[in-house]
């Protein structure tokens, strides 16, 4: 049922008006809907002053509305976010707990990251995240008999970007010295192209020289592949 207002009300929402008070502002002072109150004031001419008055004050409220708006939405995100994160908590176990489980993530994100033979003949797995290099690479020493002798690295890195410390961050993450790491370029293409991710380290190359291992685990993550897609 739609209500109705005293004529003193719709008297002081023109006053209002005619004194240059946008919608918003009159709702806000009498709690009256924008559709209402634009029904009342239709016909109202504002002056020029008072126009560039309310859309000055529109983009006020933006401004000052903006960041309260991406705070709460940045809440409800984390708060998303949690949610997921707890509701997957307890497929850590299978990793920690079960080698063959160790074994078969490490074939998939050897599918994915690494390259294959024949093109290759040792293990060459590549990421710009550290976590996930850092990851692979205590799978393999978890799941499998690795020779630390047959380990390198390389840093695959932009033109701005320090090589020695980039080096002594790979180098303490991963456990591998640096006397153990290869030679490395600065991507050419990236000069005179700033970095603009703070924490970027560029691409960390695992490298192993074992053509056997490398097969293994592309052969794992083949076989899981090819049994998924034979049940579409």
């Amino acid at each position: 049922m739609r209500k109705i207002y005293p004529r003193i009300i719709k008297q002081e929402v023109r006053h209002l008006r005619k004194c240059g008070r946008s919608l918003e502002e009159i709702k806000r002072k009498l709690n009256i809907p924008k559709n209402t109150l634009s029904g009342w004031v239709k016909d109202i001419q504002l002056s020029k002053i008072q126009k560039q008055r309310i859309k000055e004050k529109i983009i006020a409220s933006g401004v000052i509305g903006r960041p309260l708006a991406v705070k709460v939405n940045r809440e409800k995100i984390e708060k998303w976010k949690a949610g997921i994160r707890e509701e997957v908590k307890h497929f850590e176990k299978y990793a920690s707990k079960d080698p063959e489980s160790g074994k078969l993530i490490c074939g998939l994100l050897y599918l994915c990251e690494g390259a294959k033979y024949p093109s290759s003949r040792y293990l060459y797995f590549g990421n710009s995240d550290p976590k996930m290099v850092c990851f692979f690479l205590r799978s393999l020493r978890r799941y499998y008999n690795i020779d630390e002798n047959k380990l390198r690295f390389s840093i695959s890195y932009r033109y701005d970007q320090n090589y020695q410390k980039l080096k002594t961050f790979w180098s303490k993450l991963i456990k591998i010295p640096k006397s153990k790491f290869l030679k490395s370029q600065p991507d050419i293409r990236t000069r005179c192209k700033p970095t603009l991710r703070k924490k970027y380290y560029g691409v960390g190359r695992l490298i192993y020289y074992d053509t056997t291992l490398q097969f293994e685990l592309q052969s794992i993550g083949e076989t899981i592949i090819k049994n998924g897609a034979g049940g579409t």
